[in-house]
């Protein structure tokens, strides 16, 4: 079995700790930043609570966004996912919150992914309520991830849209276009020099029409 590694992060982590180890909640929250992964419910939870407190003010940090990037290390894309999708749970799914905290081993909790999962598909409102709470379901009691999410209901709760599908064939042409430009431009292109300028002009005609 190899050795755990510890990064220069973990160990800047540790060592404030234990600096700060006679403020609970500050500590607290430190080591659910470091174990993140594992429970990142948690640490929404502690994050929810440093920010309604404003707990950082007294911790000497200008704002809530600079303790969680210098102490925590945490991103600020990162920092709102864990809040938004907190936040979701608390008025879309309690029950997860509350059987972490009750019986945090005897049922499964849900990835950060899967629950953005599901708040996505409820925002974007293409799924009847019927399938929203066959996913919320999947999604929360039987402890599915997203990618098998995705897999089994992403054509119900993401269908493809005449824009989308618009956009797509778009892209296509201008993938194809360009790479044609850049074939018939070679040194051993097989293209007469003189049609090779024209289509040249041709494929700039079709990229302006199709970008604008």
């Amino acid at each position: 079995m190899g050795a755990n590694i510890i990064t220069k992060t973990d160990r800047q982590m540790e060592d404030r700790m234990l600096a700060v180890s006679n403020d609970p909640l500050r500590a607290d929250t430190l080591q659910k930043a470091r174990a993140f992964k594992r429970t990142w419910l948690e640490l929404a939870e502690a994050l929810t609570k440093v920010q309604a407190a404003r707990s950082w003010e007294n911790w000497g940090f200008t704002d809530f966004d600079a303790y969680c990037r210098k102490e925590l290390h945490l991103r600020n894309s990162t920092v709102a996912k864990l809040l938004g999708s907190y936040r979701f749970l608390e008025t879309s799914a309690p029950r997860v919150i509350e059987r972490a905290r009750e019986a945090p081993f005897e049922a499964p909790i849900p990835s950060l992914p899967a629950v953005e999962f599901v708040q996505k598909a409820k925002e974007r409102g293409a799924a009847d309520e019927e399938t929203l709470q066959t996913i919320q379901r999947v999604a929360f009691d039987e402890g599915v991830d997203a990618p098998m999410l995705a897999r089994k209901f992403k054509d119900v709760a993401f269908p493809e849209t005449d824009r989308d599908r618009r956009e797509k064939t778009r892209s296509a042409i201008a993938q194809t276009a360009r790479r044609l430009s850049a074939l018939i431009a070679e040194e051993d292109s097989p293209v007469p020099k003189k049609l090779a300028v024209r289509l040249e002009e041709l494929v700039g005609e079709l990229l302006e029409s199709i970008e604008n």
